[in-house]
């Protein structure tokens, strides 16, 4: 059966990065999801409610990384970096157009997002259109809250080491090795 994708988001919007807009998903064999799930259940900070990489520190970020490159999971990653003016859902809408393209080309047949509330709709709207444009076809796309599937949790720590990878802080990068593709979106 072809894998599910969860994917999250990272736009870090304090001048480290400007324009860029990452999105990034993970990918678990068929079957081995909910190990995959315990994993990283086991990594969350008791007093959290999710596992989140901008609240991990430098030893708990190691950990994560650890973790995962220890998982049967491997990663797609997508970057867009526009003009500073452009608006953020502009960024957003380029960013997973092209991540649900790389996505289906590898046989990914439904995409699950975290929720971001009232803005889900804005990605209907979009992938909407992206069918009506028949640039996606056969993917399902949910919205589920962050805190209700653990494998986002793994796409946000990919968000943080590509981040970090662009930043010239390439040690997680290297550490998860070929199991992360980055395309990068030009504009």
């Amino acid at each position: 059966m072809t894998p599910t994708a969860c994917v999250d988001e990272s736009e870090l919007g304090d001048g480290r990065d400007p324009g860029a807009y990452i999105l990034a998903a993970v990918l678990a064999p068929d079957g081995s999801e909910q190990v995959v799930r315990e994993d990283l259940l086991a990594l969350k900070p008791r007093s959290a409610k999710k596992l989140h990489w901008t609240e991990s520190d430098g030893r708990h970020r190691a950990r994560i990384v650890a973790a995962i490159t220890a998982m049967p999971v491997t990663f797609v990653g997508v970057v867009a970096v526009l003009d500073v003016l452009t608006r953020r859902e502009r960024r957003r809408r380029l960013t997973l157009e092209r991540l649900l393209q790389e996505l289906m080309a590898i046989g990914v047949d439904r995409v699950v997002l975290e929720s971001r509330g009232p803005a889900d709709r804005l990605d209907r709207q979009h992938v909407d259109a992206l069918r009506s444009r028949r640039l996606l076809t056969d993917v399902r796309v949910d919205h589920v809250p962050g805190t209700a599937e653990p494998l986002l949790w793994a796409a946000d720590a990919m968000c943080g080491v590509i981040a970090a990878d662009r930043q010239d802080n390439g040690q997680h990068r290297l550490a998860v090795g070929v199991r992360l593709v980055v395309h990068e979106e030009p504009r």
